[in-house]
């Protein structure tokens, strides 16, 4: 993310989608006359140009939740799981980028239209990446954050997914990539004593825990550890409902064994 530049977020944007500026990021322009043909597009001076383009360079900042995120995903692959990254992005601002402290390591690989000549979201530099790789795109996932570039990678069969909301793409991130039996284990355990059945929510009604021990039986007989549920026993006789029963009468019938909850 850029912090505020001494040229406005509005003119600032402007520049960045000049068509000049995609020549800069495809490695067409040098930097110099790349400043010097955007002050005579937007009558600015190039040196004040490169001073809020320098304020911008100095003002990136790795997201580190995502990075931890690549890790993790990573880890648990065994070694399977590739990342490369792919960016529209000059060759002159890539070398500043590199200098930054970030784990680079993360990638498998790194990607820069001003190498590729090309920049998302024209096909060409997607079908670059695929023949430098050799990765399947049926088993790739595509990040980013602009949805054009999105769509051109699920146009070649890639999974895409726009970052929108990080905790959003984290989540499925985790789902397509990462080991179901080992998130399924961990919220178990983020949430024993709280594996409640919950009824679905509509116009009419609100959500409605039950507090009941079927859900929790189903549990302990799947895992075979009680500390993941909230088992309520009567003596010598068994009934569906902890207490008193939701969404039918309260006394509801006991029985003489689990049968009753089945």
């Amino acid at each position: 993310k850029w912090s505020q530049t001494s040229i406005s977020t509005r003119t600032l944007r402007e520049v960045l989608s000049s068509p000049t500026w995609f020549d800069y990021e495809r490695g067409r322009l040098s930097e110099a006359d790349c400043y010097a043909k955007v002050g005579q597009e937007f009558m600015m001076e190039p040196d004040e140009i490169a001073q809020a383009f320098q304020q911008a360079r100095d003002s990136v900042r790795a997201d580190d939740e995502l990075i931890a995120l690549i890790r993790e995903l990573k880890a648990q692959s065994n070694g399977e799981l590739r990342v490369f990254a792919m960016s529209n992005i000059s060759l002159p601002d890539y070398e500043v980028l590199r200098t930054k402290p970030v784990d680079w390591s993360i990638f498998d690989r790194v990607f820069t239209s001003g190498t590729a000549g090309e920049r998302k979201p024209n096909l060409g530099f997607f079908k670059q990446v695929l023949s430098a790789t050799g990765i399947d795109p049926q088993r790739t996932i595509f990040v980013d954050d602009r949805s054009e570039n999105v769509l051109s990678a699920r146009s070649l069969g890639l999974y895409g997914i726009i970052f929108d909301d990080p905790k959003t793409v984290a989540r499925a991130l985790r789902n397509l990539v990462g080991d179901p039996i080992t998130r399924g284990r961990a919220f178990l355990k983020q949430n024993a004593g709280r594996l409640l059945s919950v009824t679905d929510k509509n116009d009419k009604h609100a959500a409605v825990e039950l507090r009941e021990n079927f859900a929790q039986l189903l549990i302990l007989e799947a895992t075979n550890n009680r500390t993941l549920v909230d088992l309520v026993e009567h003596p010598r006789t068994w009934n569906f409902f902890q207490g008193k029963g939701q969404l039918t009468t309260e006394q509801f019938p006991f029985d003489l064994d689990t049968t009753s909850l089945a």
